[in-house]
């Protein structure tokens, strides 16, 4: 199936949203997502970096640059795909909460624009040494200075902004000087006043703004140490395929496979096998290894540890486990339990041997007693580094920060 991009104009809002869909990928396939403009603006898609599980991948982008034809488009494992160039009418510039429910038309009062950064290296003096030793660091994101205007009921709605603490996205037409077409921030200090005598309304807001890149994690949280990370992410499953829009992805062996789509294990869908033999073993595998070294936030080589879970039930009396999958077709599975009508975790864990690139998670059906019609049914599948079995707690899943950026697994 071939590649494609594809953009439209949604009417949820004022300006109006893109969709931007993505067709035609095959699990396993990075993709960064990207807006452009002739001016040069360049700004991110929000959810538009990850790894694809194989079926059409949709976007919102509310955040895109005014009245100019934009292009988007998609880096797939290092090929590039563009979109037709589509155009979001609205003001010359706005202001809006980063999830775009509240937006303003603003004035740019000041076109000067001014910012500054840190520069985050530190020099040492030496004793008996002319030159210092430095440790060096990126400088900080930009800080701006905006000077916007509103009026009237506009202000109003500038002020319910502000105060929601949310970062907030500035987006304007190209041309204005070199002033950046798109710019999502923090407000860290803010002033207004009236600007004008007798009945006007004018104001002028004085925003200082830090630039930063989207948030994470995706839901706002304050986490004061792993305690409370983990109270607040209990009702969560931290998984890769959880979500299971569909079967693409996936494979059963002596088994037709299908996509249930209520009753799963705190999701909605899940993935049930009807044995099509008896006396034989069912599995429910994903159909591809690679895709499945991104959510462990490390690469899959020989020596590392591995650990899957997954919710199990299915026909009541047979036997089902989970299973693990490396990418040289051997096929490891932990302890069983006898399958009933309620959900029961399993787990596997397993050390990678020499040559393999890749692994795959699932689960099976234990061959004895087996009967034609069977079912074994798969939810929440989790794969996480090491030999703990996670119950979903984050420290459980990750050991670090650097491991949860480098993982794409959703939040349910």
């Amino acid at each position: 199936m071939a590649v494609t991009l594809t953009a439209t104009l949604l009417s949820a809002a004022d300006p109006r949203p893109v969709q931007i869909a993505l067709s035609g990928t095959t699990a396993g396939q990075t993709f960064e997502l990207v807006g452009t403009t002739a001016d040069g603006a360049r700004w991110p898609v929000p959810g538009g970096r990850g790894v694809s599980a194989g079926s059409q991948l949709l976007f919102i982008d509310n955040r895109s640059a005014l009245n100019t034809p934009i292009i988007y488009s998609v880096v797939l494992d290092g090929t590039t795909y563009t979109a037709a160039p589509i155009t979001v009418a609205g003001p010359v510039a706005v202001l809006q909460t980063i999830d775009g429910q509240m937006i303003v038309a603003v004035e740019i009062a000041s076109v000067t624009e001014p910012r500054s950064s840190e520069v985050r290296s530190t020099l040492y003096e030496i004793a008996g040494r002319p030159d210092p030793a430095g440790r060096l660091d990126v400088p900080s994101s930009d800080t701006y200075s905006w000077e916007l205007e509103t009026e009237g009921a506009d202000s109003a709605i500038m002020r319910a902004i502000l105060a929601t603490g949310l970062p907030v996205v500035r987006r304007t037409v190209p041309g204005l000087r070199d002033i950046e077409t798109v710019v999502l921030g923090i407000v860290t200090s803010r002033k207004d006043e009236l600007i004008t005598e007798g009945g006007d309304t004018w104001r002028r807001w004085s925003l200082t703004v830090r630039e930063i890149r989207d948030p994470q994690p995706s839901t706002a949280l304050v986490a004061f140490n792993w305690d409370d990370f983990d109270l607040a992410m209990d009702d969560r499953v931290w998984s890769w395929h959880s979500l299971f829009p569909s079967t693409a992805g996936w494979a059963a062996t002596n088994g037709t496979l299908s996509n249930v789509t209520t009753g799963g294990y705190q999701t909605p869908r899940f993935l049930r096998a009807a044995a099509t033999a008896a006396s034989t073993a069912v599995d429910i595998i994903e159909s591809a290894y690679t895709a499945a070294a991104v959510t462990l936030g490390a690469p899959v080589v020989a020596g590392i540890v591995v650990t899957v879970t997954a919710r199990v039930k299915g026909t009541a009396g047979r036997s089902a486990m989970a299973a693990l999958k490396w990418s040289n077709g051997t096929i490891v599975t932990g302890s069983a339990v006898v399958l009933t009508g309620n959900w029961q975790m399993v787990s596997v864990t397993a050390t990678a041997p020499a040559g393999v690139t890749g692994v795959a998670v699932g689960a099976r059906m234990a061959a004895t007693g087996v009967a034609v019609a069977n079912q074994l049914d798969l939810s929440a599948p989790t794969i996480s580094k090491g030999a703990t079995v996670p119950v979903g707690t984050f420290d459980e899943l990750f050991a670090d920060w650097d491991e949860f950026d480098a993982a794409d697994w959703p939040l349910l």
